[in-house]
């Protein structure tokens, strides 16, 4: 018997309004790639590769961690940017990178060109100097930056990146101005302090224990309510009279192009393998604060960012 062609259409129909259904439920089918827009061996990088693993174990398949570093974040998410919108690319995103830098001029992406998946973990971000520095406490620095319009030189990961855009926000704060030298990721940051080229880093604190330990690096201050465990002898901003709290959060994205259906199987797997002893326990390792948000509400959180950044970068003369 021959179908009408009013009931082959239909059939047509439902049959193409399943497909979405049908790839979510199958997916993933292959390997997985999660873009790190910044070196191995930062936090980020750390994170990255908790979540991946924790996926893999989930799913069944490898989620691979790739660091494409360059542009303060901005070359691997713009990298991520390029790939197919079919949930086989995702982005381990930091505030700087996904909120602030496509502000700063064309970026080869937008915040809007992805979609949240969760927010994973903060780092309280810490001020440092090297261990023959003179300074030896957040005042000292103040001090020396009131005697020199920007004679104190700093580093971050980048300009426009969190830790860049929340110095300049303390340093309005304290009514000083100095000077800020991008260090092409966390860990390069560190590196321009321990060389001298810059008077201090201001990074993601959990940078600074290895260095800390072994007496290189003298953490001045974390821009946290309490001080941190890897970092026990550092104290707050806070306790030496600054009230300034400050972190990098790092979330899981993809595409806003992809499938729902994929997107809500992503965020509903996350939000159950983060949720675990197991993962926790990784986080620790790594000295990285647990601070899931599901997507809509890490989407707030972005969207508050990208406000409030806006109107630092204007300040700073980093945007028009």
């Amino acid at each position: 018997m021959k179908l009408s062609s009013r009931l082959m259409t239909t059939a047509m129909a439902l049959l193409l309004a399943a497909v979405p259904a049908i790839a979510a439920a199958e997916y993933p089918e292959k390997p997985v790639e999660i873009v790190v827009p910044f070196g191995a061996g930062d936090a980020l990088d750390g994170a990255a590769r908790v979540i991946a693993e924790r996926l893999k174990d989930s799913l069944g398949v490898p989620f691979v961690v790739k660091n494409i570093p360059g542009a303060g974040g901005g070359k691997g998410t713009a990298e991520a940017n390029k790939a197919a919108r079919d949930g086989y690319t995702l982005l381990m995103g930091s505030t700087g990178a996904l909120t602030a830098r496509p502000l700063i001029s064309d970026a080869g992406y937008r915040t809007d060109d992805f979609v949240p998946i969760a927010q994973l973990v903060e780092v309280p971000i810490g001020l440092a100097v090297a261990a023959e520095s003179p300074y030896q406490s957040l005042a000292d620095v103040v001090e020396a930056a009131k005697a020199g319009e920007g004679a104190v030189k700093y580093s971050t990961p980048g300009p426009g990146s969190t830790q860049h855009i929340n110095m300049e926000i303390f340093a309005r704060e304290m009514g000083v101005s100095m000077t800020h030298i991008g260090g092409r990721g966390g860990k390069g940051a560190v590196t321009k302090a321990l060389s001298g080229e810059v008077d201090f880093v201001f990074v993601g604190a959990s940078n600074y224990t290895s260095l800390a330990k072994a007496g290189k690096l003298r953490v001045l201050g974390v821009a946290a309510d309490e001080r941190v465990d890897y970092l026990p002898d550092a104290p707050t901003f806070k306790e030496q009279g600054f009230d300034y709290n400050v972190a990098v959060w790092f979330g899981l994205l993809t595409h806003s192009g992809v499938s729902e259906d994929i997107v809500a199987s992503l965020r509903s797997e996350v939000a159950k393998v983060v949720d675990t002893d197991e993962t926790r326990e990784l986080y620790k390792k790594l000295n990285l604060n647990e601070a899931f948000l599901d997507g809509e509400a890490f989407q707030a959180r972005i969207d508050e960012n990208v406000q409030r950044h806006g109107v630092v970068l204007k300040e700073i003369g980093l945007i028009q």
